[in-house]
């Protein structure tokens, strides 16, 4: 039976902080999601990730989930655009080449790019992580138009608010900051963030 969403993300943090995220939109989160393990593989196995997600679930929307800022320190692209362009083009192909195939095919396939990293959808909700036990709320006193911009190192910004001796590579210290995100504050202050909102709001329920 087809399920309406299916995701595929770039790495762990993503696959552990998507079913928070999008619970908060639809009110639950039982959408399949595949973990790529990074985004070289992504980038490389398109087709397979895809085969995968799609033969066990059948969605009929997927999202791609990628990290600019680590395809670019890989040497994988030169820019975000880059980016999109080659997975969306493995996607075309995978289409193409399953088209008179037994598998139900999606009818969209969604490539969203962070910008500049998954960390930054976790700064723009900036006012409230001074509400999670984590972080030092003296310490954050900025304010942000577009953090996708204005914060250059999403990662090393949320390092220096936090209060002392937290490790944030701990599995339940990042799943507890993913959980202070709310997308509809956050979709103000990250454009790339409000891109993934709009493409999980808009899903076909039929």
């Amino acid at each position: 039976m087809a399920v309406e969403l299916g995701f595929i993300v770039e790495g762990h943090c993503e696959y552990e902080s998507i079913p928070s995220i999008v619970s908060k939109i639809h009110g639950y989160c039982n959408y399949p999601i595949i973990n790529a393990k990074g985004i070289g593989n992504i980038i490389k196995n398109t087709n397979d990730e895809l085969l995968r997600l799609v033969k066990h679930f059948s969605p009929r929307k997927i999202i791609i989930s990628l990290d600019y800022r680590e395809a670019e320190r890989e040497g994988l692209v030169s820019n975000c655009v880059e980016l999109k362009e080659k997975v969306t083009h493995n996607c075309n192909l995978f289409m193409q080449t399953q088209q008179n195939g037994s598998l139900v095919l999606p009818e969209e396939i969604c490539v969203i790019i962070a910008d500049k990293t998954y960390e930054s959808w976790i700064c723009a909700d900036y006012e409230n992580l001074k509400n999670n036990s984590l972080f030092d709320a003296d310490k954050i006193t900025e304010t942000y138009e577009n953090v996708d911009m204005e914060i250059p190192n999403p990662c090393s910004w949320l390092q220096s608010k936090l209060k002392e001796d937290i490790d944030m590579k701990a599995r339940a210290n990042r799943k507890k900051v993913a959980q202070t995100l709310r997308p509809d504050i956050a979709a103000t202050k990250s454009r790339s963030f409000r891109k993934f909102h709009k493409e999980v709001t808009n899903i076909n329920m039929a």
